[in-house]
């Protein structure tokens, strides 16, 4: 028996701007009203905003926290004076500044377009016949929850100083396996929100039901643990290793 399909264009055209809080709380008929061609720069112009004004909101407490960094491993050089170590902050200032604004501006597309190329080679167990950019726009919005989440950490570091994990890591007691941790970093609220999101997306460039968009998130979710894990484990090798 085939799959039901689900028609696009039984849901009225919206907003791309509307839709970017509609695929909040309406996700499978805002993905259905966006039909087989999510726009796509209005997702990740907010992308790029959101991290700018994270940027804005944590950037004072995020360059002391690195200046502490700097400060400890320099601590052991007697040949750095006090007007080196004021040099190097002010070049660490700027061009941290330079780079994470950079960043933010460029980041949103080049994760969109990679992770449109894998939707792509998952598409074509679907049939195919979906443009790469309607990917990238159905990404582009799915993120959304992503954008929650980094404003909620930047106001939490502004306001305390202190990075907020909203992951089952922070669960963890200390001393716990740097691999475990790695791990559960990846289970979090908002990415399973945005996993769903995902799939909900994709089933419906297709006009398919929701539940037949789950392959791509759950291996990229899979994935995304793995190399959280390895990553981890690696970090505290070398952190071992330098002390």
């Amino acid at each position: 028996m085939s799959e039901p399909l689900v028609r696009n264009d039984a849901e009225p055209r919206i907003s791309p701007w509307g839709a970017l809080l509609r695929v909040l709380t309406s996700p499978g008929e805002t993905f259905r009203s966006l039909g087989r061609k999510p726009p796509v720069l209005a997702p990740y112009l907010i992308h790029s905003l959101v991290g700018i004004v994270a940027i804005a909101l944590s950037y004072s407490a995020l360059m002391d926290l690195a200046m502490e960094q700097a400060a400890a491993a320099m601590a052991n050089q007697p040949q750095m004076t006090a007007e080196d170590m004021a040099m190097m902050q002010t070049v660490m200032r700027w061009s941290g500044g330079v780079a994470l604004v950079v960043q933010e501006i460029a980041g949103p597309w080049v994760v969109g377009l990679v992770l449109a190329l894998v939707a792509t080679f998952f598409g074509q167990f679907q049939g195919g016949e979906v443009p790469l950019t309607s990917y990238m726009g159905m990404i582009g919005y799915a993120r959304m929850p992503l954008d929650i989440a980094r404003l909620l950490s930047a106001v939490f570091m502004a306001v305390t100083g202190k990075q907020l994990d909203l992951s089952a890591a922070a669960l963890l007691p200390d001393g716990a396996s740097p691999v475990l941790m790695g791990a559960l970093q990846m289970i979090n609220p908002f990415g399973i929100w945005y996993y769903a999101l995902l799939a909900i997306g994709f089933a419906a460039l297709f006009g398919r039901e929701p539940r037949r968009g789950w392959a791509m998130p759950v291996t990229l979710f899979v994935l995304g643990v793995i190399v959280s894990a390895a990553a981890a484990s690696i970090g505290a090798a070398f952190t071992m290793n330098v002390g």
